[in-house]
């Protein structure tokens, strides 16, 4: 399987891995799928900081490191997504989560472009 497409199936499988994590979620799975479908949901948009990728020339390289070279995906935002982990909200918490290990892949797929 090509790094490209276990790349992109890593951000999918984030929302299970927060699942199998935190008890909080797993709580809410049992008692009330509606909101644990939402926040399943919320996880998966934290993915959109892929939009900045329409500002490069090409819009996806597979050979490009994608950490300081959009604007989302900038060290310079990254305080922004730690501070939304402070927040009360659990949607705000689980998008800023969702964001910060969606970065962390990228930086991942930037250390195996190196090698």
């Amino acid at each position: 399987m090509p790094a490209t497409h276990i790349h992109i199936l890593s951000n999918i499988l984030l929302i299970v891995l927060i699942c199998l994590i935190d008890k909080d979620v797993r709580n809410w799975f049992k008692n009330d799928r509606r909101s644990f479908i939402f926040l399943s949901l919320t996880v998966a948009a934290s993915n959109i900081i892929d939009i900045d990728h329409f500002l490069a020339d090409p819009i996806y390289d597979p050979g490009r490191c994608s950490i300081n070279y959009h604007p989302l995906h900038s060290w310079y935002t990254m305080p922004l997504w730690v501070f939304g982990l402070l927040f009360k909200n659990k949607y705000i918490k689980y998008f800023s989560l969702g964001v910060l290990l969606h970065l962390f892949l990228d930086w991942i797929h930037c250390l195996l472009m190196n090698l």
